[in-house]
């Protein structure tokens, strides 16, 4: 699938990878005037300012030992351009998408982007440190979040469209059998699925699935709006998921898409943000 490149004005600060700590990067950010990081839990929750003040002389050596700072001999504390303006991005966006990839039955891998004024920074939790590096375009995001994900080879089955209550989902969920016929699938079918529609929804309900999902929000202004995007991908294909409510009772809408389809649908998600925020970009 070919995205439209939308390239960024002037350079990224950031030309190498950043390695934060938690409370590292959430004192940069502080240093910004942010009062919070989204995606990023607060590292100094439950800490006294005693603690918190004792706490940020640690961190200001640490970062001088990264080589991200400089400390003179009067105790004055500089932060180094390109973690200052990289951390800035995070702290003060236009714009944070976050993609969820996970394995069936392997552990969550989440990625990430914040946005403003066109430049574009990813971050990756790994072992309980950040890893801070830039986009260079929204090519390279795109292909980030989408190009390497391993799909399910296509099936012919044929997955149907459906509404499903949210009541049958979590009554089948919580089934020890949910992939017998007397057990979950049972009970999809009779709530109108076929039957690879039945086992593919088993399928997710138990985490026998891939699950993707990718939520871009917009925090610029008075243009705030969220947009979103759940896929599992299953052996019997794959789908979108979609809650719904109608007449005040809570369902789920599932949409058979293909590989195409669902690359489309997760790139579309991603891509409608922009025109909000065209500014940035050429």
């Amino acid at each position: 699938m070919v995205f439209k490149n939308r390239l960024l004005k002037g350079e990224n600060a950031l030309t190498k990878e950043i390695n934060l700590t938690p409370r590292e990067l959430q004192y940069i950010a502080a240093l910004s005037d942010a009062t919070e990081l989204l995606g990023v839990s607060d590292a100094f929750f439950g800490m006294e300012d005693e603690e918190i003040l004792q706490e940020a002389q640690k961190l200001q050596i640490s970062l001088e030992t990264k080589g991200y700072a400089e400390m003179d001999f009067d105790g004055g504390f500089t932060l180094k351009d390109e973690a200052r303006e990289t951390v800035d991005i995070c702290a003060n966006c236009d714009v944070f998408i976050v993609a969820d990839k996970n394995k069936a039955e392997e552990p969550q891998h989440r990625e990430q982007y914040y946005i403003k004024e066109g430049r574009i920074i990813r971050i990756i939790e790994k072992s309980g440190v950040y890893l801070l590096t830039a986009m260079s375009s929204t090519d390279e995001m795109l292909e980030n979040i989408i190009g390497d994900i391993e799909w399910m080879p296509e099936d012919a089955s044929p997955l149907q469209s459906i509404h499903i209550k949210s009541k049958v989902l979590s009554d089948v969920k919580s089934k020890p059998d949910i992939f017998d016929q007397a057990g979950g699938v049972s009970g999809l079918i009779a709530s109108g699925c076929n039957e690879p529609s039945a086992k593919a929804i088993a399928a997710g309900l138990s985490r026998k699935a891939h699950y993707y999902s990718v939520v871009a929000i917009v925090c610029e202004g008075d243009q705030n709006g969220v947009y979103s995007a759940m896929l599992i991908d299953t052996d019997s294909g794959i789908y979108k998921l979609t809650p719904v409510i109608n007449d005040g009772e809570e369902l789920v809408r599932f949409d058979p898409l293909t590989i195409s389809g669902a690359k489309s649908v997760m790139a579309d998600v991603i891509l409608s943000v922009f025109p909000r925020i065209s500014e940035g970009f050429e």
